[in-house]
C-alpha cells in the first residue's frame, strides 16, 4: 500500500488484481484476499490489524467487512488530523465512558468483535478497543476479557452512520455486517463477461438503462478491461461474430453484439481509430478502458484533480478534469460516417488503400505530376492509417542515394533473397528473390522453395529483361550469400561478361537500393494483410501485389516518372486498381452454370498478373 493511497483505492486495486487472477483460472477465496490485504497495509494500520486478527475469524471475514472496518478507522485518522483539539477532548470523553462500561464489555461470553452488535451470552473470549491517553496523545489498543456482559463493544455504536455506505447493498446508514441482504452469494463474485467468443471482461460500474444525453461522452475507467460503446453508427468496422454477455457490479447482465473500430476526429482535423471496442447496444455510457490504453503504450497520470493522457512519445493527448461526482469524462467527436464520406469524396483514403498503403505524400506526387493515368486529383490530408503504423514502423538505416547511377537500363542489377518466411505460402514457397534495375528502379520478384533455385531463376530473368529492353545485363550487385557465389554462378557470369560487385561482410548498406526496396515490400505486404485480416499464408500474393504497385508509385531516384514508365517508356494506368483483400464478384460463363445456378461467385481480390 502506498503512503498517499486511501483504503478504498487500495482495496479497489487489490480487487482488480484478484479479478485478473480469476480470469486466468486462479481460485481466489475471501480468506486469502483478506489475509493479503492485512499483511500489506500501511504501518499506521498495524494496531487495527492486530485488533482485527484477535477479535475476528479472518477465515469467514469478507472483503467488504474488512473494507468497512478499515475505512472507519481511516476516517477517524483524518478527523484527528484536521481537528486535533476536538479529537483530544473526544478521546478523554471516551476514556471516561469506557471506565463506566468496563464490566459490561469485559463480561461477554461470546466472541467479542468491538462492533456493538447487541447482547452476547455465550461463553468465550472478548476483545475490546480501549483508549489509552499517554504523553504522545490518545490511541486505542486491544485488550482481552472474560465473563458475562453486553454486546461486543460499544465504540461503533456511538458513531454517526448517516454518511456510512454499506458495501453489500450500497445504501447509506449502516455497515455491511448489519445489512439485511444476504451477502454470501454475492461475496467476492467477479464482475465479468460471460463469454461466447469475447474474453472475460471486468466492469466495476452499475448498469443504468436510461439513455445518455451526450453520445460523444466517454468515461475513463480502471474497472473495465475493454472499451465499450452502445452506438452502432459510430463503428466503421465490426466483427459481429464476437458475442457474449457482460455482468456489471449490480449483477445486471447485458449482451455484447460485436467488436470493432471507431473513427474519431482530432482537434487538428486528422483522424484516429479506437480499436477493439465492444458494441453493447443496451449500454448508453461509453467507456474507455485505462488498462487497454496502458497496453497500447499510453501514459496515464493524475495530479491536482486532472487526468493527463500521453502517447508513447510523451505528447499530451488529453487533459481531463475530474467532475463533481469524481469521474473522468472525455468528450470525443465521433464523425465516423461524415469523416469516411469526406475521405472517399476526396479519394485520398480509397487510393491510399488501392496503391498498397502508399504514403499520402507519394499519392499527391503521383496526382500533381500526372505520373500515371486514371488517378483523380488527390489532396494530402493529415491522416493516420492504423495498418501502416503496425506494418511500417522501422529504424533509419540505409543511405537514401547511391554514389553513382546507371545511365541505361540493365547497366546494373541489384538482387536480394528474403527468407525463410514462416508460414510457407500457398504455393509452399518460403523465399522470394528481388531484382531491381538501377536505371529505372523497376522491380521483379520470383518465389523459391530453396535458395539453390537462385541460379536457374537468374537465367530466366536475364532472358526476359534482355528480350524486353534490347539491352544486356552488364553488372549484378549482391551480398556474399552462398547462392550468389557458387562456382556455376561465377562461371556463367564470366561467360556472359557480367561483372559481380559484392558487398563486404556485414555491410548491407553497400547494396542499399535492394535492401530498402525489400523493406518497403515487406512493410506493404504486412499492412495489406493486416488491413483486411487475411491469413499470413497469403504473403506471396501480397508481395506480388506490392511489387506491382511499387512499379507504379513515385520514387526519388527517377524524376517525375514511375519505374514502370522509366523502363517501358509508356505512362501506366491505375484506373483498374482495386483494394487488396476486398470482396470481388466474378461472372460465371454461360457454359458453366445451369438454369437455377447463381450467375456470379464471391471471391477475395488478391492481386494482379505481372
Amino acid at each position: 500500500m502506498k503512503d498517499s493511497e486511501t483504503i478504498f483505492d487500495y482495496i479497489s486495486r487489490v480487487l482488480s488484481v484478484v479479478n485478473q487472477l480469476e480470469r486466468n483460472g486462479e481460485k481466489m477465496v475471501d480468506s486469502r484476499v483478506v489475509e493479503k490485504i492485512l499483511r500489506s497495509l500501511d504501518p499506521k494500520f498495524d494496531h487495527v490489524v492486530v485488533a482485527i486478527e484477535e477479535s475476528n475469524d479472518t477465515e469467514t471475514m469478507t472483503v467488504d467487512e474488512l473494507s468497512g472496518k478499515l475505512q472507519v478507522h481511516e476516517d477517524k485518522i483524518k478527523r484527528r488530523n484536521k481537528e486535533p483539539i476536538e479529537q483530544a477532548l473526544q478521546a478523554k470523553m471516551n476514556i471516561n465512558e469506557r471506565k463506566d462500561d468496563t464490566n459490561k464489555n469485559q463480561g461477554g461470553r461470546g466472541r467479542g468483535r468491538g462492533r456493538g452488535r447487541g447482547r452476547g451470552h455465550g461463553r468465550g473470549r472478548g476483545v475490546q478497543m480501549q483508549y489509552n491517553n499517554n504523553e504522545s496523545g490518545s490511541e486505542f489498543r486491544p485488550s482481552r476479557g472474560r465473563g458475562r456482559g453486553r454486546g461486543r463493544g460499544g465504540y461503533y455504536q456511538r458513531q454517526n452512520k448517516k454518511d456510512v455506505e454499506c458495501f453489500t447493498c450500497h445504501r447509506y446508514g449502516h455497515y455491511s455486517w448489519e445489512c439485511q441482504d444476504d451477502p454470501k452469494e454475492e461475496n467476492m463474485k467477479a464482475h465479468y463477461a460471460e463469454e461466447n467468443k469475447v474474453g472475460d471482461d471486468t466492469v466495476l460500474l452499475a448498469h443504468d438503462g436510461s439513455k445518455g444525453e451526450n453520445k460523444n461522452s466517454w468515461y475513463l475507467d480502471t474497472g473495465t478491461s475493454n472499451h465499450m460503446c452502445g452506438y452502432e453508427h459510430m463503428f466503421v468496422e465490426m466483427d459481429e461474430s464476437m458475442t457474449g454477455n457482460i455482468t456489471f457490479g449490480d449483477m445486471s447482465k447485458i449482451p455484447v453484439k460485436g467488436k470493432g473500430k471507431i473513427l474519431i476526429k482530432l482537434k487538428n482535423g486528422g483522424h484516429q481509430f479506437i480499436s477493439n471496442v465492444y458494441y453493447v447496444p443496451e449500454m448508453k455510457a461509453n467507456i474507455l478502458s485505462m488498462g487497454q490504453l496502458l497496453e497500447k503504450g499510453y501514459d496515464i497520470h493524475m495530479k491536482d484533480k486532472c487526468l493527463y493522457l500521453r502517447d508513447d512519445r510523451g505528447s499530451l493527448i488529453a487533459r481531463v478534469p475530474m467532475s463533481s461526482n469524481r469521474m473522468f469524462l472525455m468528450n470525443i467527436h465521433h464523425d465516423a460516417p461524415k469523416c469516411l464520406k469526406a475521405c472517399f469524396d476526396n479519394q485520398s483514403w480509397l487510393w491510399h488503400l488501392r496503391l498498397g498503403h502508399l504514403n499520402f505524400g507519394g499519392l499527391k506526387l503521383l496526382s500533381t505530376k500526372n505520373m500515371v493515368k486514371g488517378l483523380p486529383s488527390i489532396d494530402q490530408p493529415y491522416q493516420l492509417c492504423e495498418a501502416c503504423l503496425v506494418g511500417k514502423q522501422h529504424r533509419h538505416s540505409f543511405p537514401k542515394e547511391s554514389i553513382s547511377r546507371a545511365k541505361v537500363p540493365l547497366e546494373l542489377i541489384h538482387t536480394y533473397v528474403c527468407g525463410p518466411i514462416d508460414p510457407a505460402s500457398l504455393g509452399k514457397n518460403i523465399y522470394f528473390l528481388l531484382f531491381i534495375d538501377d536505371y529505372s528502379r523497376k522491380t521483379w520478384v520470383y518465389f523459391l522453395k530453396q535458395k539453390s533455385e537462385v541460379f536457374s531463376t537468374f537465367k530466366r530473368f536475364k532472358a526476359l529483361v534482355e528480350k524486353q529492353s534490347g539491352y544486356q545485363i552488364k553488372a549484378m550487385r549482391s551480398d556474399r550469400g552462398g547462392e550468389f557465389i557458387s562456382k556455376e554462378f561465377k562461371a556463367f557470369c564470366e561467360e556472359n561478361g557480367i561483372r559481380r560487385p559484392l558487398t563486404i561482410p556485414y555491410s548491407p548498406q553497400q547494396n542499399g537500393v535492394v535492401e530498402r526496396k525489400n523493406r518497403s515490400i515487406v512493410n506493404m505486404t504486412r499492412s495489406m494483410l493486416k488491413s483486411k485480416n487475411l491469413p499470413k499464408e497469403f504473403w506471396a500474393e501480397a508481395v506480388v501485389c506490392a511489387v506491382y504497385l511499387s512499379n507504379r508509385s513515385p520514387t526519388r531516384s527517377v524524376w517525375n516518372q514511375t519505374p514502370q514508365e522509366a523502363w517501358s517508356g509508356y505512362k501506366p494506368s491505375v484506373s483498374h486498381l482495386k483494394v487488396f483483400g476486398s470482396i470481388a464478384y466474378v461472372h460465371v460463363p454461360d457454359q458453366q452454370w445451369k438454369k437455377l445456378d447463381d450467375k456470379r461467385e464471391k471471391y477475395i481480390f488478391i492481386g494482379y498478373n505481372q
